[in-house]
């Protein structure tokens, strides 16, 4: 009779692994070890997890933004996964000497080497999430560095200046040239860096404190029209006074870099006005020379502008709300369709201005001067008039007058008599009271 025949088997001796331990305790024992390592670590691992959530936030790509906080979820799970492979590979380990024939041991090879492939894809996978942030921070830092360089050259271009021949006499003038387009340059720089936007913008209103903090006088114009009026007069041009040669003078539009720096800050855009409000940041310019500069449609709400010269000024359109032009000078200003709401004017001078359609709703307007503006359909509605000179004023009628708040002090057109409302008096308030009454007004109409 013939014996079937049978496969190989090996006789081999089990694998007997030294442990005082039995599969039933060996998850509580490593579980055991997993907490006892977390507590001896706790605030090491606290401060960890804490740069990590730190290191999130400051990451600008979306996509690895979403993925470090989604590791973070996960980590409970990828700490379990690890865990049962660990605990897998100590049960094939131990029942490896259990294994009979071949295929037996090739199948718990085969798994083994599999549980420590996957244990190494696991313990891999935070060290790969971490070289991609690690990439995008040194991809940063690289652009910081190229944006730094970039400011630091524009910034020093600020101050170029070239040679010129005058007279026989060698002298150095601003180079227009290279200024207006470090400017640029500056401008297009906080627009790709939000980061840089309020640091570059403090730039440039330093620039123009700094380069117009005197009067640009057009010397030909102002001799010409001094010529002419000692000619009407039939005196000698040096015996004109003070006050002839003051109605004579005339300011010369600003240089060209300061006008490009004055349309830089007016044309800002929503982004960068709610970036700054959200900062608490206002444009700077008290003190500045800006005669005759273009402003139009121009962007400077909450600006401070006090004691300011913006005598034949172009802001039509402009958005002033909020701002402070504390005896500031806008004679000659063109304000057409200007918003100044709730603007501090006090103390400034608008003889002459043009105030056509434009909006000073519950604006501070005590002791401004208004000699000779044009206030066509202009809305003055809860501002406060205190000591504010309205001398032949045109277009000013005592309806627009009944909205404002005002007392005796005021000085109005003699075709106008003091308004008869609520917020008007003959007497001549104190100024403390005088001003709660407007606090009080604007309060009941829902203003601050």
């Amino acid at each position: 009779m013939e014996t079937p025949e049978r496969g190989l088997v090996l006789d081999l001796p089990a694998i007997t692994i030294p442990t005082a331990l039995t599969p039933e305790t060996v998850p509580w024992a490593l579980a055991a070890v997993v907490l006892l390592l977390i507590l001896a670590l706790r605030y090491k691992l606290w401060r960890g997890w804490r740069r990590r959530f730190d290191f999130f936030r400051r990451t600008e790509k979306p996509l690895l933004r979403v993925i470090g906080w989604m590791s973070i979820l996960v980590s409970p799970i990828w700490i379990s996964l690890i865990f049962l492979v660990f605990f897998s590979i100590w049960m094939l380990a131990i029942s490896f000497g259990e294994a009979i024939g071949v295929e037996s041991m090739r199948w718990h090879v085969l798994a083994i080497v599999g549980m420590i492939a996957s244990l190494v894809g696991l313990l891999s996978m935070p060290l790969l999430i971490m070289n991609a942030f690690h990439a995008e921070r040194r991809t940063r830092a690289s652009e910081e560095s190229y944006l730094t360089d970039r400011i630091s050259q524009a910034v020093e271009k600020l101050g170029a200046e070239r040679v010129v021949w005058r007279d026989n006499k060698q002298q150095s003038e601003p180079n227009l040239e290279v200024r207006m387009g470090a400017l640029y340059l500056l401008e297009r720089i906080g627009k790709d860096s939000q980061r840089d936007h309020i640091p570059i913008t403090e730039t440039i209103c330093a620039y123009i404190r700094e380069n117009a903090n005197a009067p640009y006088i057009d010397a030909e114009a102002t001799r010409q029209k001094e010529q002419d009026a000692a000619r009407r007069l039939k005196i000698k041009r040096t015996e004109l006074d003070a006050s002839d040669k003051a109605a004579c003078l005339t300011y010369a539009v600003p240089r060209a870099d300061i006008q490009a720096a004055a349309t830089i800050l007016g044309r800002r855009s929503e982004d960068a006005i709610a970036l700054e409000e959200s900062e608490r940041y206002v444009l700077d310019l008290r003190g500045v020379h800006l005669d005759r500069i273009d402003w139009t449609n121009a962007q400077l709400a909450n600006a401070i502008m006090d004691d300011a010269s913006l005598n034949g000024a172009s802001l039509c359109v402009a958005n002033l709300r909020g701002a402070r032009l504390k005896n500031a000078a806008l004679d000659g200003a063109d304000l057409f369709k200007a918003n100044l709401t709730e603007a501090w004017l006090s103390g400034a001078t608008l003889s002459n201005a043009w105030l056509d359609w434009a909006v000073l709703h519950g604006s501070q307007l005590s002791l401004a001067k208004f000699q000779n503006a044009n206030f066509s359909a202009t809305e003055l509605s809860f501002a406060a008039v205190k000591n504010t000179d309205f001398t032949d004023a045109k277009h000013l009628d005592e309806q627009q007058l009944a909205g404002t708040v005002g007392d005796g002090s005021t000085i109005l057109p003699d075709n106008i008599i003091t308004p008869r409302s609520e917020t008007w008096t003959d007497k001549v308030l104190p100024s403390e009271a005088f001003f709660s009454l407007w606090r009080n007004v604007k309060k009941q109409a829902g203003m601050t």
